[in-house]
């Protein structure tokens, strides 16, 4: 059975007022009471549905209330309805709010860019959710998790928008102060390890410190005391060769004068073959000369490795601290059990005085030119050692020490200066000579070492240092 129609009566327009006790009995005379009652009855029903519906709609809009933080805005963002949440944690009543934008509440916290990205998600129709830290009337801070909903029309555009949010200002007051908290942990764990680091440092500088005072008293000890009797040996041989020439000569006279010998002079003469002493006796002082030369040289090289006189800085002959270095190391360039030697080519630029901590920088170049003999033990030959020096800038020189050994992987040189890192066998090496090297260099110098190593091409240390330091 068809469902009852109610029919308004033609002569009624929207205009008109309706007297719905005619429409109800017009209906009454078209149908019977049973279709009207169930006519009723749908309505009835109908009406109870959705006395429901707004009640439980109020039942929620009522908890979202009491929870959460409501705004509704026109799709130009224009407030047109806050609750009363939203006045509690804003500080601004509901008249000081309606027909503002956000910006009332914005705390300057948040670019342009984070805003711009928001507009354009909320305007393509899309939910936008996020945390935004906004500003209260008095001033005080507060952050907000929030959700945007837009309301679209028919064409997909949105009329107005909900913004839902809660209160998460203590959360992220927590998670601030956890932030805080960890990059005070990391800082503090930064500062042990950087003091960690910087005793090792000096550690490594204390125990080098100690060896290099050592050595140096050591040297300087020895040098003072060769340098005594070598210089007697080496001021008396020239007065002995002129006094055994002249012996020579007189000898010379007498064989001359008197040839006809007594025969015990004569056998004598033969018994110690006197033409062999008088042709020998000049080789033998030239030789003991050279000698007492090299000996000479070599304590003044040993001075002047040591240099502990000069407890500051002054003006030193960078070659001439290189060449006492080699002299000192010349028995560990020399060949031995069928290796060839080490060939040191030297190729000086023009240097000035370079004012500097001498006997320290001896020390430099003492273990970078082991370093280089170490690396060149297995080395097939030729072995060779290649010292360069240069001007650089008016203000800097530059000293390069390479060899052709075998090239140092990029993972190594990343930790080659580290104190106590050694490449080389237990017992042979500290793993400090390459660390105090660049302490010396740029910590006392303020200059640069570093190690150039590419594959097959060997080593090369390369120091640069100022001219003019300043203490």
């Amino acid at each position: 059975m068809d469902e009852p129609q109610i029919h308004i009566p033609a002569q009624f327009t929207k205009e008109d007022d309706i007297n719905w006790a005619d429409v109800i009995g017009a209906t009454f005379c078209e149908y019977p009471l049973q279709s009207y009652n169930m006519a009723v009855a749908d309505c009835e029903g109908m009406s109870a549905k959705l006395q429901e519906t707004v009640h439980e709609l109020s039942e929620i809009k009522f908890a979202l209330d009491q929870a959460a933080i409501v705004a509704m805005t026109d799709r130009k963002g224009i407030i047109r309805y806050v609750n009363d949440t939203f006045c509690n944690i804003s500080k601004y009543s509901r008249e000081e709010l309606i027909g503002k934008d956000h910006r009332i509440i914005n705390s300057g916290y948040h670019s342009q860019e984070f805003f711009q990205e928001f507009w354009n998600t909320i305007k393509a129709g899309k939910i936008w959710k996020g945390e935004i830290k906004n500003k209260a009337k008095d001033g005080s801070e507060y952050w907000v998790s929030t959700t945007v909903v837009p309301f679209v029309n028919e064409s997909g555009k949105p009329y107005q928008y909900l913004a839902i949010r809660f209160d998460i200002t203590d959360r992220k007051r927590i998670e601030e102060a956890l932030i805080k908290s960890q990059l005070k942990f990391q800082q503090q764990a930064d500062r042990l390890a950087n003091a960690l680091q910087e005793l090792k440092h000096t550690q490594a500088q204390l125990v080098q410190t100690e060896k290099l005072a050592t050595m140096g008293q050591l040297v300087a000890g020895i040098a003072h005391e060769i340098n005594n009797p070598v210089s007697f040996i080496h001021g008396n041989i020239i007065h002995a060769k002129e006094y055994i020439r002249d012996l020579l000569y007189l000898l010379y006279l007498y064989q001359k004068n008197y040839p006809d010998a007594e025969p015990e002079i004569q056998t004598t003469i033969e018994e110690l073959e006197v033409d062999f002493l008088i042709a020998d006796l000049p080789k033998i002082l030239d030789s003991m000369q050279l000698g007492a030369n090299r000996i000479r040289d070599i304590v003044i090289s040993l001075r002047n490795f040591s240099r502990t006189d000069e407890s500051g800085m002054s003006l030193v002959d960078i070659h001439q601290g290189i060449d006492s270095t080699l002299l000192i190391l010349q028995s560990y360039l020399k060949g031995s059990a069928g290796k060839q030697a080490i060939t040191v080519i030297k190729e000086y630029g023009k240097l000035p005085l370079v004012k500097c901590y001498a006997s320290q920088l001896n020390q430099v170049f003492m273990n970078i030119i082991s370093n280089a003999i170490d690396a060149l033990e297995n080395q097939p030959a030729p072995r060779i050692i290649r010292i360069k020096t240069a001007q650089l800038y008016p203000d800097s020189v530059m000293i390069s020490i390479a060899d052709n050994g075998p090239s140092i992987p990029k993972e190594v040189q990343q930790n080659l200066f580290e104190p106590f890192f050694t490449t080389k066998p237990m017992g042979k090496g500290t793993g400090l000579g390459l660390s105090i090297a660049q302490h010396i260099v740029e910590e006392k110098h303020h200059g640069h070492l570093k190690c150039i190593s590419e594959p097959n091409q060997g080593v090369d240390f390369v120091i640069e240092i100022p001219i003019e330091n300043g203490e």
